[in-house]
């Protein structure tokens, strides 16, 4: 806990870039007190409204909130959502240099609608585009990362697999992370399993890395499985396995699997939390913390996250009481 403690100051020095598919996260909350006489839908009374950071934001706004420097890279639409999300990085001082605003693309959009004293999410509503992104945009995006990337401590692919992370950039970032020794850590999704190739770190959750190796995880034995064939597939450094409530497993080859528990408490949301995950194990290995003090807290880290409702950033403040809270 001394050592983690000690690596949270040194995250001001750092300077992280975060590739990927940004969006904007709206929550409505309100009560639900009649059914519809149109249809038998519950009525929502709307008690208030809010917009976070969401997706590939939310990492970057993970990684400002503990207080180390970022440099945004993806794409937005010419239109209001994409306005706030860029007002919104700004705000708490990221660089946005590298998001590029596209007329035909349509900023990604989340809405939950969220009823009762419970939080109960009723419905979501998505806006995205259906197209790809244009291939000039993608060059654009290619071009910032490359030029970017060895200037920064470490590099975080937040895929959601909605085209900003796409071949050529991952074939790209390939060679540029083995030629330059670069920290980087991604996020996958399935729409590039195949892809992804010397990554220092990368996080899949239980269902993906059971989608990503097919082997079905159901036990320790499956899980033990998927994780080795992982690590030899996508040739990693390591491979963390975040497995909600049941807590992470980390593999690495040629090393023996270190398992670790969430914390005893009552997980209220976990909305967001895998953000939390890469944006905490990037900073940390970007300031010099080996697989096993990244994995605690980035598992401390998303425990907090749990504690609150909807997509949040971890304050700095809050994971320094808690370690503090933690020391004999």
């Amino acid at each position: 806990m001394t050592f983690l403690l000690d690596l949270l100051k040194r995250f001001r020095d750092a300077r992280l870039l975060v590739v990927g598919d940004l969006m904007l996260d709206r929550f409505i909350f309100g009560d639900v007190e009649r059914i519809s006489p149109e249809a038998p839908v519950p009525v929502l009374r709307v008690m208030s409204e809010s917009y976070r950071l969401g997706g590939a934001a939310n990492v970057i706004h993970n990684i400002r909130s503990l207080g180390a420097q970022v440099i945004a890279c993806g794409v937005i639409g010419r239109d209001a959502a994409g306005k706030r999300l860029v007002h919104d990085l700004v705000r708490v001082g990221v660089s946005t240099a590298g998001i590029f605003a596209d007329k035909q693309v349509q900023t990604i959009q989340k809405t939950r609608i969220i009823a009762g004293p419970h939080h109960q999410q009723i419905v979501r509503l998505d806006r995205e585009n259906q197209d790809p992104i244009r291939e000039a945009t993608l060059k654009r995006v290619q071009r910032f990362v490359m030029a970017k990337a060895t200037t920064c401590d470490g590099v975080v692919i937040s895929d959601y697999g909605k085209g900003v992370v796409h071949e050529s950039l991952l074939s790209s970032m390939t060679r540029l992370v083995r030629k330059n020794k670069l920290i980087c850590v991604v996020d996958p999704k399935k729409e590039n399993y195949g892809r992804y190739r010397f990554p220092t770190l990368i996080t899949p959750n239980k269902d993906e890395a059971g989608d990503a190796s097919g082997v079905a995880i159901r036990d320790e034995k499956s899980l033990l499985a998927a994780g080795e064939k992982l690590v030899r597939m996508w040739q990693a450094k390591g491979v963390l396995v975040t497995r909600g409530a049941d807590g992470m497993s980390l593999f690495r080859s040629r090393r023996a699997v270190k398992h670790f528990r969430t914390e005893s408490r009552e997980l209220f949301d976990v909305t967001g939390a895998g953000d939390t995950v890469v944006a905490v194990c990037g900073l940390a290995l970007a300031c010099g913390a080996n697989f096993e003090e990244a994995a605690v807290l980035a598992n401390l880290a998303a425990g907090l996250v749990g504690d609150e409702l909807g997509t949040v950033a971890v304050p700095l403040e809050k994971l320094k009481r808690l370690l503090q809270d933690k020391q004999p």
